[in-house]
């Protein structure tokens, strides 16, 4: 509500600002002091010889410094001027309601149904500074210049919208500027058109990666091509095309200017893209790469004070990472994600089974399970506290509060039933204060969380066995609801299942044993050590006795030893032997 009044506030000031200042009043006759742009016109004219009468419709412009010379032309600016000044209240309010009910709309699509970043504060805050400010310059060169409406690149705000956040969210912004744009030249129908498709267009051709923002330039070249045909179009429903008005326009004719709006949007939006990444609080690439840094002080201390909680992060971090490339995700991010979202796990290590050494005593046993409960939990909040503490960017924040949605401590809760629940406590004091994942990559932490610590426990470790825990993972997130705002799809679900069951088989493949471990199950003496090349066995017995040491002698010993030793007989190659190099 807050956002959509300032917004709406201030785009309706600057929309009538020349109508409450006196002295930018056009007089036509005199040079005009702005560009007055009038609303679509209709005249009639009535040819005097023939007494046929003729519609014509057009929206005129009188441009800065021009003086008027039309008598038609003369009396339509005087009775714009004498009707719009000073603004009726009642028109004001008329527009502030629908600059306010319009931006409601998208902040609340951006707060409910975006499935990614769009559901923060710094988005849509982010969202709006930038399209007012690109409304405030449009407006202003409006007002200065006498360029056409049409090539101003409304699309720049889509292409921003669908590469920060999605596609759905860059459509959303193009039917929102088209309305805003619109208003800033009365609505013109036909710039409307073109701008609503146009930028549409290139919010939904725009399908690339965050890394390959290249293809910003080809969306928005798209986007003009298409706007021109649509101009086109459009000008034969409401004026008429003629081709020969175009023709004789050159640079300055409709076409031209969409063709130029489209391909100016993609130029500007790769051109300004780590300025306006700043802005969106996007992490950048090298950004990611310095997180990864295992000297990072986070890292370190993470390291030092819960080494199975790091160990298990460093597990994550290589299944989350295929599985993320697997769907097209930021793989980078998400192992980023992986490494530092248990963090908050050093305030209280030993309260995680990871961290315990075998045989241990676990302070659970000691606690009720309802503090159990809070204790565990509390790493979510400390976590997110550290992070934020240390500068780390909240798009890694963000995998602290997600990685556990808002699930159940089943165990605790369990536990709390078995004892009769003497404290009368409700299901929700066991379910973690976080928040369900918002971005595909939040989710597949999720999932590899609880697949990661499973798989663990998975004997023998075939591949059908860590394909049935990793179904089990996917339904039970389903079943409590945890995926539905992550964005992923069910094909998605599909290729994460069986790329994660692939690594998870590859990475704990069989291996064949070694020649002492089988005598050693089956009792039978020690086999003796694998000696180097450097080195020789000396002992008169091939076969030693068990227990009985096997004596090893230097091989630069035996180069040195006298000829007639007799301890020193034993045939061997000098260690600068050619073969030595094999």
């Amino acid at each position: 509500m807050v956002l959509s009044a300032v917004f709406a506030t201030a785009l309706t000031v600057a929309n009538f600002a020349e109508a409450f200042v006196e002295p930018w009043r056009v007089d036509p006759d005199r040079p005009a002091p702005i560009t007055l742009r009038l609303p679509r016109t209709t005249t009639r004219t009535t040819d005097p010889d023939t007494g046929a009468t003729r519609l014509t419709t057009a929206a005129n412009t009188v441009s800065r410094g021009e003086v008027v010379h039309d008598p038609r032309l003369n009396s339509i600016v005087r009775a714009f001027e004498r009707e719009r000044r000073p603004p009726r209240p009642t028109h004001l309010c008329a527009q502030w309601a629908v600059y306010f009910m319009v931006v409601l709309l998208a902040t609340t699509y951006l707060r409910r149904v975006s499935a990614k970043s769009g559901a923060l504060l710094r988005t849509q805050v982010s969202l709006l500074g930038v399209s007012l400010l690109f409304l405030l310059v449009m407006k202003a060169a409006l007002l200065l210049t006498s360029v056409s409406a049409f090539v101003f690149p409304i699309a720049l705000l889509p292409l921003w919208g669908s590469l920060y956040v999605d596609r759905r969210t860059g459509s959303m912004l193009a039917a929102m500027l088209t309305l805003f744009a619109s208003s800033l030249i009365a609505y013109d129908p036909v710039a409307s058109v073109v701008y609503l498709i146009s930028s549409g267009i290139a919010a939904l051709t725009f399908r690339a990666a965050r890394k390959q923002t290249l293809f910003l330039l080809v969306s928005g070249v798209v986007c003009g091509v298409v706007g021109a045909g649509v101009y086109v179009a459009t000008k034969e429903i409401f004026d008429g095309f003629h081709l020969e008005q175009e023709l004789a326009s050159t640079w300055t004719s409709g076409p031209m200017a969409t063709l130029t709006a489209g391909t100016l949007a993609g130029v500007l939006a790769f051109t300004l893209q780590p300025v306006v990444s700043r802005i969106f609080g996007v992490v950048s690439r090298s950004q990611l790469l310095n997180l990864t840094d295992l000297e990072h002080p986070l890292l370190r201390k993470i390291a030092a004070e819960a080494p199975g909680s790091w160990e298990h992060s460093r597990a994550m971090a290589n299944l989350a990472e295929a599985a993320a490339a697997a769907i097209g995700c930021d793989a980078l991010l998400t192992r980023v994600g992986a490494y530092y979202h248990d963090l908050g796990k050093t305030c209280q290590p030993k309260y995680f089974v990871e961290n315990q050494e075998r045989g241990e005593h676990s302070p659970h046993d000691d606690l009720e399970p309802d503090v159990s409960a809070d204790a565990i939990m509390a790493h979510v909040v400390e976590g997110t506290r550290i992070l934020r503490e240390g500068r780390i960017p909240e798009a890694v924040v963000e995998f602290a509060y997600t990685h556990h949605g808002t699930s159940m401590l089943e165990f605790f809760w369990h536990k709390t039933l078995a004892q009769g629940n003497p404290k009368r406590l409700a299901e929700d004091a066991f379910h973690y204060p976080g928040m369900r994942p918002r971005t595909r990559e939040t989710a597949i932490l999720m999932l590899i969380d609880s697949i990661e610590a499973g798989a663990r426990t998975v004997d023998p470790p075939t591949r059908e066995k860590f394909q049935e825990l990793v179904q089990r993972v996917i339904f039970t997130k389903l079943h409590q609801g945890q995926l539905d705002e992550s964005g992923l799809s069910i094909a998605e679900l599909r290729t994460l299942e069986m790329q994660i069951t692939d690594t998870l088989g590859s990475a704990h493949h069989m291996r064949i044993r070694y020649p002492w471990q089988d005598a050693k199950e089956r009792g039978e003496p020690h086999l003796p050590m694998p000696i180097g090349r450097d080195f020789v066995v000396t002992s008169a017995d091939p076969a030693p006795a068990n227990g009985e040491r096997t004596r090893v002698t230097p091989v630069a010993a035996q180069v040195e030893a006298p000829a007639d030793s007799a301890e020193h007989r034993t045939p061997t190659r000098p260690a600068h032997h050619d073969d030595a190099v094999d």
